[in-house]
């Protein structure tokens, strides 16, 4: 009991050296009082702020670049699609909804990593996300009149573009606290 305490309350290397160096360039200037004041501020904001036990994710970088490039290209082409809206505006062009799409990961981090990337795309927004025993709703504010249906296959397209980036490591936490193997193996997508 005294070890998982300890360790819950030891923050990480890395981490504690990224907090470090936020704090020097912060002060602007690399002086051993710098660096000691960070080392303080970090050790206090582990005490006040333990991270508890988080969801354990691994990074694939061939899917994280495939991820990357896929959303590079959907900002081009939405960029497009908003910069004719401002200059030709017309009632379809225009037109604003909110639409509700349900993805399947159980994961708080690939959800959100989701919302992200919509909010990232010129002309929709994730407006909400909301657990549900299923995974999460999303709800995107988008510009222009478009297909529903083809949107929200868009956006589960997208959910499995992060999952082959980001996956869950062991079983994911719902909000309810219950747990989901199929995010374990990459989701169900």
């Amino acid at each position: 009991m005294v070890r998982s305490t300890a360790r819950a309350i030891t923050p990480s290397v890395g981490r504690t050296v990224a907090l470090v160096a936020m704090w020097v360039a912060l002060q602007g200037e690399v002086t051993v009082g710098n660096v000691v004041g960070g080392l303080v501020v970090v050790g206090c904001i582990e005490v006040l702020f333990p991270m508890g036990r988080r969801a354990e994710h691994r990074l694939h970088p061939l899917g994280a670049a495939r991820f990357a490039a896929a959303l590079a290209r959907d900002l081009v082409a939405s960029s497009w699609q908003v910069t004719v809206a401002v200059l030709r505006p017309n009632a379809d062009r225009i037109h604003t909804e909110v639409i509700d799409v349900d993805i399947e990961t159980r994961s708080s981090l690939v959800a959100s990593l989701v919302a992200n990337a919509i909010t990232l795309t010129p002309g929709t927004m994730t407006v909400e996300i909301e657990p549900t025993p299923a995974g999460h709703r999303l709800a995107v504010h988008v510009l222009g009149r478009i297909d529903q249906e083809a949107f929200r296959d868009q956006v589960r397209t997208l959910e499995r573009r992060v999952l082959a980036a980001v996956s869950p490591v062991g079983p994911a936490r719902s909000a309810d606290g219950s747990s989901d193997r199929s995010d374990a193996t990459g989701g169900s997508a």
